[in-house]
Protein backbone atom coordinates (compact mmCIF):
# COMPACT_ATOMS: atom_id res chain seq x y z
CA UNK A 1 0.00 0.00 0.00
CA UNK A 2 1.53 3.30 -1.29
CA UNK A 3 1.58 6.34 1.42
CA UNK A 4 -1.31 8.23 -0.98
CA UNK A 5 -3.53 4.92 -0.64
CA UNK A 6 -3.17 4.55 2.74
CA UNK A 7 -3.54 8.35 3.57
CA UNK A 8 -7.42 7.70 1.60
CA UNK A 9 -8.24 4.64 3.93
CA UNK A 10 -7.30 7.49 6.84
CA UNK A 11 -9.86 9.92 5.56
CA UNK A 12 -12.38 7.64 4.73
CA UNK A 13 -12.07 5.99 8.12
CA UNK A 14 -12.00 9.38 9.82
CA UNK A 15 -15.04 10.41 7.30
CA UNK A 16 -16.95 7.52 9.31
CA UNK A 17 -15.85 8.35 12.65
CA UNK A 18 -16.66 12.16 12.27
CA UNK A 19 -20.79 11.04 12.12
CA UNK A 20 -20.98 9.51 15.65
CA UNK A 21 -18.66 12.46 17.03
CA UNK A 22 -19.51 15.94 14.85
CA UNK A 23 -17.97 18.11 17.51
CA UNK A 24 -14.11 16.59 17.68
CA UNK A 25 -11.72 18.77 16.69
CA UNK A 26 -9.40 16.45 16.49
CA UNK A 27 -11.28 14.47 14.01
CA UNK A 28 -11.92 17.71 11.69
CA UNK A 29 -7.77 18.66 11.95
CA UNK A 30 -6.90 15.51 10.85
CA UNK A 31 -9.45 15.29 8.03
CA UNK A 32 -8.34 18.91 6.81
CA UNK A 33 -4.56 17.98 7.26
CA UNK A 34 -5.30 14.46 5.19
CA UNK A 35 -7.56 16.36 2.76
CA UNK A 36 -4.43 18.81 2.10
CA UNK A 37 -1.78 16.51 1.89
CA UNK A 38 -3.85 14.33 -0.85
CA UNK A 39 -4.66 17.89 -2.70
CA UNK A 40 -0.33 18.43 -3.09
CA UNK A 41 0.90 17.02 -6.52
CA UNK A 42 3.93 14.45 -6.08
CA UNK A 43 7.15 15.96 -7.76
CA UNK A 44 7.57 14.40 -11.25
CA UNK A 45 10.85 13.03 -12.54
CA UNK A 46 12.30 16.16 -15.05
CA UNK A 47 14.54 13.07 -16.38
CA UNK A 48 15.70 10.04 -16.73
CA UNK A 49 19.33 8.85 -17.04
CA UNK A 50 20.93 5.58 -17.30
CA UNK A 51 23.92 4.47 -14.94
CA UNK A 52 27.35 5.42 -16.17
CA UNK A 53 28.97 3.15 -19.37
CA UNK A 54 32.62 2.33 -19.10
CA UNK A 55 33.41 6.09 -19.80
CA UNK A 56 31.89 6.77 -16.39
CA UNK A 57 29.49 8.98 -19.11
CA UNK A 58 25.45 9.22 -18.29
CA UNK A 59 23.40 7.72 -21.17
CA UNK A 60 19.78 9.26 -22.01
CA UNK A 61 17.47 6.18 -22.65
CA UNK A 62 15.34 6.20 -25.27
CA UNK A 63 11.60 5.86 -23.29
CA UNK A 64 10.38 8.40 -21.07
CA UNK A 65 10.26 6.52 -18.34
CA UNK A 66 14.26 5.20 -18.70
CA UNK A 67 14.81 1.40 -18.55
CA UNK A 68 15.82 -0.94 -15.70
CA UNK A 69 19.16 0.60 -15.27
CA UNK A 70 17.57 4.15 -15.42
CA UNK A 71 17.51 6.57 -12.35
CA UNK A 72 14.81 9.49 -12.35
CA UNK A 73 15.96 12.86 -11.66
CA UNK A 74 14.43 15.42 -10.15
CA UNK A 75 14.13 19.60 -10.08
CA UNK A 76 14.89 19.53 -6.25
CA UNK A 77 15.55 16.09 -5.28
CA UNK A 78 13.46 14.81 -2.16
CA UNK A 79 15.13 16.37 1.35
CA UNK A 80 16.79 13.74 3.84
CA UNK A 81 16.05 13.86 7.41
CA UNK A 82 18.57 14.70 9.35
CA UNK A 83 19.38 11.78 11.74
CA UNK A 84 22.11 13.48 14.90
CA UNK A 85 23.71 11.30 17.04
CA UNK A 86 22.62 9.03 19.94
CA UNK A 87 23.12 9.20 23.52
CA UNK A 88 24.79 6.10 22.79
CA UNK A 89 27.14 6.88 20.76
CA UNK A 90 27.94 10.25 21.86
CA UNK A 91 29.29 8.05 24.91
CA UNK A 92 31.04 5.86 22.75
CA UNK A 93 32.69 9.20 21.64
CA UNK A 94 33.23 10.11 25.52
CA UNK A 95 34.84 6.52 25.86
CA UNK A 96 36.69 6.72 22.11
CA UNK A 97 38.58 10.04 23.68
CA UNK A 98 39.11 9.18 27.11
CA UNK A 99 41.37 6.13 25.33
CA UNK A 100 42.41 8.22 23.04
CA UNK A 101 44.16 10.57 25.75
CA UNK A 102 45.46 7.45 27.82
CA UNK A 103 47.41 6.73 24.70
CA UNK A 104 48.69 9.97 23.64
CA UNK A 105 48.23 11.87 26.29
CA UNK A 106 45.73 14.58 24.53
CA UNK A 107 43.62 14.27 21.31
CA UNK A 108 43.94 16.21 18.32
CA UNK A 109 40.80 18.63 17.56
CA UNK A 110 41.16 17.11 13.87
CA UNK A 111 40.96 13.71 15.33
CA UNK A 112 37.78 14.59 16.84
CA UNK A 113 35.92 16.35 13.94
CA UNK A 114 37.26 13.44 11.71
CA UNK A 115 35.42 10.97 14.21
CA UNK A 116 32.44 12.72 14.34
CA UNK A 117 32.41 13.44 10.72
CA UNK A 118 32.67 9.30 9.94
CA UNK A 119 29.97 8.87 12.23
CA UNK A 120 27.55 10.80 11.16
CA UNK A 121 27.87 10.15 7.26
CA UNK A 122 27.48 6.58 8.37
CA UNK A 123 24.40 7.38 9.54
CA UNK A 124 23.22 9.76 6.78
CA UNK A 125 23.93 8.97 3.49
Amino acid sequence: MTDKEAMKLALFALDIVKIHYTQSRHINEAITALKARLAQSEQEPVAWLCTPDEDGLFVLPLSDKGCKDCFPVYRHPPQRTWVGLTDEEIKEFDTWHDNREEEVGWCNPSEIVAYIEAKLKEKNT
